[in-house]
């Protein structure tokens, strides 16, 4: 017997288009330093568009969830670090007080893995050789607090959901 079978008609293909612009409630999946190969360091970072918000958000959740946006927070040249204002704006988005200290790159990733922040997603387009190649951007001053808090690491409830069953279960109808 086959694990599945192939079945191709409801495949749809985007054409890895970025994703529109628009204003995104979105989890925080992974930060990290990293560099390119020339040896200019960044911070990566992957914002997944929150799946939990497709009612109360139908123009941009509600037709992208659980898509990806990477962005990266590049070190200035002029000085050699990170501009403390980009890191500032991301960790004010995601709740933390004033004077909350940071220890290391493992630290910053703790604290804002699973975090939800809303963004502001726009379209960059870089031309080569005639070729015109579209991506998203995101800048570390569009983040800001979500509208929509998590309970606890749980998705939050979509307020706009609606619920179809509402009848209690009497414990007497559980199998346990």
């Amino acid at each position: 017997m086959a694990l599945f079978t192939t079945n191709y008609k409801n495949l749809k293909d985007n054409d890895n288009k970025p994703v529109p612009e628009g204003i995104y409630e979105v989890i925080i999946e992974d930060t990290h330093p990293d560099a390119t190969p020339g040896g200019t360091e960044y911070i990566s970072m992957n914002l997944r568009i929150r799946k939990d918000l497709d009612n109360a958000l139908p123009n941009t959740n509600g037709k992208q969830h659980n898509r990806v946006v990477f962005m990266n927070i590049w070190k200035r040249k002029q000085t050699g670090k990170y501009d403390p204002s980009d890191l500032n704006f991301i960790m004010k988005a995601a709740g933390y007080p004033e004077n909350t200290p940071v220890a290391s790159w493992d630290d910053w990733a703790d604290k804002l893995i699973g975090r939800a922040v809303k963004v502001k997603v726009s379209i960059d387009k870089d031309e080569y050789n005639g070729k015109v190649t579209e991506r998203n951007q995101v800048w570390a001053n569009s983040f800001r607090p979500t509208d929509f808090p998590l309970q606890g690491n749980k998705e939050a409830q979509d307020p706009f959901k609606e619920t179809k069953n509402s009848d209690e279960i009497a414990d007497n109808d559980l199998p346990f």
